[in-house]
C-alpha cells in the first residue's frame, strides 16, 4: 500500500539520477551492484523507483564484491553490467576488484559519486572528508577512462562515450563520478537527454591484408608451427575458427595456463591438437609461434630464472608473430603490460578479426602446394599421439590419487566432473591446478571463465555470483572452484548469492593456507641455507581452522562438510549438486586438501 505522502513512479524523469537510470537501460546495463552509499542515495531512490524496473538494483555487503560481480557478468555474457560506489571510502574498497578487471580487459561501467563539489554546499565533517580533488585519482592509472560531469547536459555524452570506451578492445573498466548535486537536481523543463541509439558504436579493427598473406605463408611453409592462444576464448566464434585453422595446418596448440590466474578457455580441452600440458616439448622444435593475444608473450617463451637469466624456449631461428589490441593500452603506473618480447610480425587486430582473414588465406596456399598438404597431415597425425599419450598419464594419475589425503587436487577434479556432468555447467572460477582442463572435456567458451586477470585475492566468490546472476534464468550449473584465502576476503559475497537465489555450486580447495607463499618460504629457505620445516609459519590457516560448511550457512547457503577422507567426497558433492540443480540456490562443498608437499617446490 502506498503511503498518502508517497508518489507513484514517473514515467519521464523528474530528477537528475532518472536520468542517469533512464540511460543505463538504453545502454542495455542490466544490474547495478552496490553496497548502499550517501554520496549516490539520489542513483539509489531511481533504481528502485525506475518504471521499467531495469537495471536491478544487486545488493552487496562490499564495494569489492561489487565489482566483481560486474566483472563476472560481463566474462560470462560478454556485457556489461555497473557497480556503484561510494565516494572515497566505497572507490578505496572497490581498487582491487578495478585492477583485476583492468589485468583481465574486461568491460565495466563503474559509477562514483562526490560531493557536492562546491564547497559552500558541504554538510560540515562528512561531505567534506567523503570529497576529493579529483576522486578518479585513485583508479586513474588501471582503468581506460574517467569523467565527472559538471551538468546535467553534459551526463549522456559521459555515459554513452563510457560504455562505447569500456566495450572497445582492449576492453576495460571506466569510471564516471556523479556529483549529489546533479543526481538530485530537477530535470529542467522540456530538457530531454539524446537517444543513445543515435551514437553508433565503433567497429572492430580488420587486419592488414599483407600481413595476413606473409603469416599464412609462414604457416604453410612450416615444420612445427605453434599457436600460444589466451584471450581467444573472448568470443566462441574464435575459438571454432582456431580449431579448424589448427586441424587445417596441423597445428599445436597451447592454452596458456599458469598454476592459477588463466584468464579463459581458448581451445577444446580434448581436442587431439590441445597440448597445452606439453608446452615446453613443441616450444622447443617450433619453427613458428603464433601468439594470439597473449598476455606475457615473453613469459611463455623464455624461462627467466630467479637471478635473471633468461633462456629462451624456442630455437633462435623460429619467427614469431604477435597478434593482438594490448599496444593499444598501456599504463605508465602498473607494468602488466609484461616484458617486451621480439617479434617478426605484429598485427593490432582481436584474434576473432584475424581468423576470419587467415583462414582463407592459408586454404589458397595450401591450395597451391599439395606437398605441404601432405606435410601438415603428418604432423597432425604426430600431434595428436603426443596428445593422446599426455591425457592418459594425466587419468591414471588422477585415478591413483583415489585414496590420498588429504584429498589431491587431480581426484577432486575427476569427481566434480562425474557429478556435474549432467547438465550444462560453467566453471566462474578456479582450476584445481590445472586439472579440470586436464579431465575434463569444455568445448565451449562460455563454460570456462578464468581467474582474475589481476592476481588479487578477493575475486572468486564475487565473480562467481557474477556469473551465476547471468545464469538465473536457465538450466546452468555455476561451479566456482574456490581457494580458502581468496573466499576469507569477500566471504560476504554469500549472503548476495543467497539472496539472490542463484545457482551457485562452491567447491572449497581448502589447503588451509597460501600455498603460493608456502612454496615461496621454501625456496628462499632452501637458498638461504634454513630449515625448511619453518615455510609454514604466518602463511597457514590453522590453529583454528575456519568453519567453511559453519560460515555458508550463516549467510543462507547449504553447507557440506568439511570433506576429509576419499569416500566422502562424491556423497556430499552429489547431496550439494541436487540442490543447486533442483532448487537453483547456492551451496557450498568444503573440501579438505593438501599444501604442495615439501620437497616438490
Amino acid at each position: 500500500m502506498t503511503a498518502s505522502h508517497e508518489h507513484p513512479v514517473a514515467a519521464t524523469p523528474a530528477y537528475g539520477s532518472d536520468v542517469i537510470v533512464d540511460l543505463l537501460a538504453e545502454l542495455d546495463v542490466p544490474y547495478v551492484a552496490f553496497n548502499p552509499g550517501a554520496s549516490f542515495r539520489g542513483l539509489h531512490d531511481s533504481l528502485v523507483n525506475h518504471a521499467n524496473g531495469t537495471p536491478q538494483p544487486i545488493a552487496c555487503l562490499h564495494e569489492e564484491i561489487s565489482v566483481a560481480i560486474a566483472h563476472g557478468y560481463a566474462k560470462a555474457t560478454g556485457r556489461q553490467m555497473a557497480a556503484a560506489v561510494h565516494d572515497v571510502v566505497g572507490l578505496q574498497h572497490a581498487t582491487m576488484a578495478v585492477y583485476n578487471a583492468w589485468c583481465d580487459r574486461v568491460p565495466l561501467l563503474l559509477l562514483g559519486a562526490t560531493g557536492p563539489v562546491d564547497a559552500a554546499k558541504r554538510r560540515p565533517w562528512i561531505d567534506w572528508i567523503h570529497t576529493a580533488q579529483v576522486q578518479a585519482n585513485q583508479v586513474r592509472d588501471y582503468t581506460k577512462w574517467d569523467d565527472q560531469p559538471a551538468s546535467l547536459e553534459a551526463v549522456p555524452e559521459s555515459l554513452i562515450r563510457a560504455a562505447q570506451v569500456s566495450d572497445t578492445a582492449p576492453r576495460g573498466p571506466v569510471y564516471i563520478c556523479f556529483d549529489t548535486e546533479i543526481q538530485e537536481q530537477p530535470v529542467p523543463q522540456g530538457w530531454a537527454p539524446p537517444v543513445v541509439a543515435s551514437f553508433a558504436a565503433p567497429r572492430r579493427a580488420a587486419p592488414d591484408p599483407a600481413a595476413v598473406a606473409e603469416l599464412a605463408g609462414w604457416l604453410v611453409g612450416a615444420r612445427a608451427p605453434v599457436v600460444l592462444a589466451d584471450y581467444v576464448g573472448r568470443e566462441q566464434r574464435a575459438v571454432e575458427q582456431l580449431v579448424a585453422l589448427a586441424e587445417l595446418a596441423g597445428l599445436a596448440v597451447v592454452d596458456l595456463e599458469r598454476s592459477y590466474n588463466k584468464v579463459s578457455l581458448n581451445f577444446p580441452t580434448q581436442h587431439p591438437l590441445n597440448l597445452s600440458g606439453d608446452a615446453p616439448a613443441v616450444l622447443d622444435a617450433a619453427d613458428v609461434v603464433i601468439g594470439l593475444e597473449a598476455r606475457d608473450l615473453f613469459g611463455a617463451l623464455n624461462r627467466v630464472a630467479p637471478g635473471g637469466r633468461v633462456d629462451p624456449r624456442h630455437p633462435g631461428t623460429a619467427r614469431i608473430a604477435s597478434i593482438g589490441m594490448g599496444p593499444c593500452v598501456k599504463s605508465a603506473w602498473s607494468a602488466d603490460y609484461q616484458r617486451l618480447q621480439p617479434c617478426d610480425l605484429q598485427l593490432l587486430c582481436e584474434p576473432g578479426p584475424l581468423l576470419t582473414a587467415l583462414m582463407p588465406a592459408v586454404e589458397a596456399a595450401f591450395a597451391e602446394q599439395p606437398e605441404a598438404v601432405a606435410r601438415a597431415g603428418e604432423r597432425r597425425r604426430r600431434l595428436e599421439a603426443q596428445g593422446a599419450t599426455l591425457r592418459a598419464s594425466w587419468r591414471a594419475e588422477a585415478r591413483a590419487a583415489g585414496s590420498d589425503t588429504p584429498i589431491a587436487r587431480s581426484f577432486l577434479a575427476s569427481v566434480l566432473d562425474d557429478v556435474t556432468r549432467g547438465g550444462p555447467r560453467v566453471v566462474a572460477n578456479g582450476s584445481l591446478d590445472n586439472w579440470i582442463h586436464r579431465l575434463w572435456s569444455l568445448e565451449r567458451a562460455e563454460e570456462y571463465l578464468g581467474d582474475s586477470g589481476g592476481g588479487g585475492l578477493g575475486y572468486g566468490l564475487g565473480a562467481s555470483v557474477g556469473a551465476a546472476l547471468a545464469h538465473r534464468d536457465d538450466d546452468h550449473l555455476v561451479i566456482d572452484v574456490q581457494s580458502d584465502g581468496d573466499a576469507l576476503f569477500t566471504p560476504s559475497a554469500l549472503w548476495t548469492a543467497a539472496r539472490e537465489r542463484l545457482p551457485l555450486l562452491v567447491v572449497m580447495d581448502n589447503n588451509r593456507g597460501y600455498n603460493n607463499s608456502v612454496e615461496h618460504a621454501e625456496r628462499v629457505a632452501l637458498t638461504r641455507g634454513r630449515p625448511r620445516h619453518r615455510r609454514e609459519e604466518a602463511n597457514v590457516i590453522v590453529d583454528p581452522e575456519v568453519d567453511f560448511a559453519g560460515l555458508s550457512r550463516a549467510f543462507g547457503v547449504h553447507g557440506e562438510g568439511p570433506v576429509r577422507e576419499p569416500e566422502e567426497l562424491r556423497p556430499a558433492l552429489e547431496r550439494a549438486v541436487r540442490i543447486v540443480r533442483e532448487q537453483r540456490v547456492p551451496a557450498v562443498v568444503d573440501v579438505v586438501t593438501g599444501l604442495t608437499p615439501p620437497g616438490n617446490v
